[in-house]
């Protein structure tokens, strides 16, 4: 284990970690996980593989809104993986206070970080097809309500954290990430722009995949 980077390691927790949906929304009539069934499944490799995960939250302001940005690393001592998740925090309180609104909303952004950090497939969930039937998940648990980021435009923030641009900057210095970031925030972005944006994106992941590729043969 100990000669294993941090890619190596990562790539076992995304192939053996199990997560069962042990909740039933019986409104939705369909099982979910949540944020703690991640935590108590993934302590065991931590503790195997000796890793450690960490957990940050803070709100950012996109165009007229709150965002709760959350943040998931995964190291090994030596190096780390981050991963970013995005929720808003919705307007309306429904006999919610200004704190249980924001943390329904950090809860729903951990866990889709966690999601994609972990390569956690949630496509039989109803919450990953409909963001609206997450909401109704977090309105039978808080009472509350919790409006996302669309479903297109975390995955293009998920690529563009990929392991394969580490190092990588843009023509303004910015890493890619960061680039993606600055892009979505110049203006509102249709669903074509996005996916157009992914599929540049996913071309130019390939690509380093590739050099890397020849690099580690040479």
């Amino acid at each position: 284990m100990k000669d294993m980077n941090i890619h190596q390691k990562l790539n076992i927790f995304q192939t053996s970690l199990k997560v069962e949906k042990g909740h039933r929304n019986n409104f939705g009539k369909y099982n979910y996980r949540n944020l703690a069934d991640i935590f108590q499944a993934v302590k065991p490799l931590l503790s195997e593989y000796g890793c450690y995960l960490t957990v940050s939250d803070e709100i950012v302001h996109i165009g007229n809104s709150n965002y709760v940005k959350a943040t998931v690393t995964f190291g090994d001592g030596s190096d780390e993986i981050s991963v970013f998740g995005y929720a808003r925090e919705s307007v309306q309180k429904k006999g919610m206070d200004d704190s249980q609104i924001t943390g329904a909303t950090s809860s729903y952004a951990r866990k889709y970080a966690c999601n994609g950090l972990f390569a956690i497939d949630d496509t039989a969930d109803a919450d990953s097809m409909d963001n609206r039937n997450h909401v109704s998940v977090l309105q039978e648990n808080t009472k509350g309500t919790v409006e996302t980021v669309p479903d297109n435009v975390v995955k293009l923030k998920r690529l563009s954290n990929s392991a394969h641009f580490k190092g990588a900057v843009t023509k303004t210095g910015k890493s890619i990430s960061e680039g993606v970031t600055e892009w979505l925030n110049k203006k509102k972005r249709t669903d074509a722009e996005v996916l157009q944006k992914y599929t540049q994106l996913k071309d130019l992941e390939i690509g380093f995949k590739n050099k890397q590729n020849k690099k580690e043969k040479a």
